[in-house]
């Protein structure tokens, strides 16, 4: 039996472009949101010292899933298919997008990505960063 869970975000960061760029070129809702050179805020809006550097976007995927991630992965690159363009532009210019993966896992694992999933991810200029929590 898998006791794993995970999740999945798409991040986004550029450092001329805003966030609302952003947002309009990857065609998703944001949970998180802003633009290079604008005040930096904590979560419940209270404004902080300092600008942000670049602008970065957090779009939620995959917000509780279970089992292994690799499964999901598929399907959520379908969803992302069409979107190349608008990932290559945000690269040759400076910034990144990736998929986060939040792995929560009770004992050891492990997983193997396929040469089609890696292909995809390439083809689409995402990164893919996986981080597993005990």
């Amino acid at each position: 039996m898998n006791n794993e869970s995970f999740s999945i975000s798409l991040r986004t960061w550029h450092p001329a472009m805003s966030a609302d760029a952003l947002i309009q070129k990857i065609g998703l809702q944001p949970e998180i949101a802003c633009s290079v050179g604008s005040r930096r805020a904590n979560p419940s809006g209270e404004l902080l010292d300092g600008f942000y550097p670049t602008s970065y976007c957090c779009f939620d995927m995959v917000r509780e899933g279970f089992g292994d991630f690799t499964e999901a992965l598929a399907p959520l690159l379908d969803q992302l298919d069409g979107k190349e363009d608008a990932f290559r532009q945000i690269a040759s210019t400076g910034g990144r997008s990736e998929l986060y993966v939040g792995v929560f896992v009770e004992g050891s694992s492990g997983f193997t990505l396929t040469g089609a999933d890696i292909k995809r991810l390439a083809e689409l200029s995402l990164e893919l960063s996986v981080e597993v929590y005990p």
